[in-house]
Formats: structure tokens, sequence, C-alpha cells
């Protein structure tokens, strides 16, 4: 029986693999325990069968969904970090006797680059 991403179960993982039965075998890359309690992986993509520990590229819920929240977490780390730059930058000008005259000068020159929509 096909089983359409829909319809598809949570796929386990390394650390979690899930009992499976004939019946329940998942599409895409999945682990599992076998009857000797062995743990293997059935790869369903090209990059899980050259490397087990790679980042599936199943274009499953669960694989879409995992994407998702890596990219969003590398964005959230790339803000933190810009953040961080920020606000560094912000006390040295507050500490710089030529402080106040240094950020006239960046507002006046990120006004003269800057397009509204």
């Amino acid at each position: 029986m096909a089983r359409s991403p829909a319809n598809q179960p949570a796929l386990g993982d390394h650390h979690h693999p899930i009992p499976t039965t004939p019946d329940t075998v998942p599409a895409g890359c999945w682990w599992f325990t076998d009857p000797d309690g062995a743990l293997c992986l059935l790869p369903g993509c090209m990059a899980r069968s050259q490397d087990p520990e790679a980042d599936c590229t199943c274009d499953t819920l669960g694989a879409r969904l995992e994407r998702a929240e890596r990219k969003l977490r590398d964005e959230r780390a790339e803000r933190q970090y810009a953040e961080g730059w920020y606000q560094a930058l912000h006390a040295a000008l507050d500490a710089h006797p030529a402080g106040p005259d240094i950020r006239a000068d960046a507002r006046a020159r990120r006004a003269a680059t800057q397009t509204r929509p």
C-alpha cells in the first residue's frame, strides 16, 4: 500500500526509530529497527543514500518543515549577530566625542541612498 506525504506517519530519526510493519512503511527516508534490533536507514533520497547523517531532501511534509525550521534558526542567529554589532556600534558612537556628528552624517548618507516603496 503506497502512502502519500499527506497521510504519512511521523518519520523516525536516528535517535528515535519507529517500529514498522509492511503496512506502515512511510514514504521518503526513515530509520527503523530490524527484528534483530539493528538500527537501519532506508534512504528515500540521493543525499541520504550517500551519507546517512546528511539532511534529508525527500519532499515530504516533515522534511520541508525541518528545512524551514533550520532556515528560521539560521536567520534568527544572523539577526542576533547583526543586532550585537548594531548595539556595539551604537555604544561606540555614544562614547565617541564626535558621535552626534558621525550619527548625523550616517543619517544623511542613508537618506541619500534610501529608496521608498
